[in-house]
């Protein structure tokens, strides 16, 4: 059995799992998304414009999940073994490589930005951004048998994972970190 995303949450509350292995220069660096971000480590499985819709959409839905590297976070678990991803869609059984399902998602949003707002993601200002957002959030939207809800769910939950599945995140919601929470007696029967 791979790494989990529960396993993921656990040791990132610890503050042990945060750090992904990253390439840069023909080496390889344990860096945080935030840190992998701000030393503009090269994506390796998406391109520019997808990055660039994510961060618009991903920091629409989630305040602080540009800065916390949510590009990277994405970019490197798509590299990963598919049982070894920590991505959301991963639990909803999309099928790897999870980069077709997020690249469907970012091509669908583009289609519903012109059609909702008008314009490309790229030239959203951040009401129309909200508009967007709204839209894709409808559970009942289905574009050419794509989830777009799915796509929308997914994205959200990454994106609060990257900001707030850390001890620094727990900090910034003022709630106590607690390493385990025992469940109440007798919860089981």
């Amino acid at each position: 059995m791979g790494f989990t995303r529960r396993d993921f949450v656990d040791r990132a509350l610890k503050g042990s799992v945060l750090a992904l292995s990253f390439e840069m220069g023909g080496a390889s660096l344990l860096l945080t998304p935030k840190q992998a971000r701000a030393q503009d480590v090269p994506l390796r499985n998406l391109d520019e414009t997808q990055a660039r819709r994510i961060e618009i959409l991903g920091g629409t839905i989630v305040t602080g999940a540009v800065d916390a590297g949510l590009v990277h976070f994405l970019d490197h678990q798509m590299g990963v073994d598919p049982d070894d991803a920590l991505l959301l869609c991963k639990y909803f059984n999309v099928r790897p490589p999870y980069i077709n399902f997020y690249g469907a998602g970012l091509e669908i949003a583009a289609g519903l930005s012109n059609e909702v707002v008008g314009k490309p993601i790229e030239d959203l200002n951040a009401e129309e951004a909200q508009q967007l957002v709204r839209a894709m959030g409808n559970p009942e939207l289905l574009v050419d048998g794509f989830p777009v809800f799915l796509f929308y769910m997914c994205l959200r939950s990454d994106a609060v994972d990257v900001v707030y599945g850390t001890p620094e995140g727990f900090r910034k919601l003022n709630i106590p970190y607690m390493e385990h929470i025992m469940p109440p007696e007798g919860w089981d029967g």
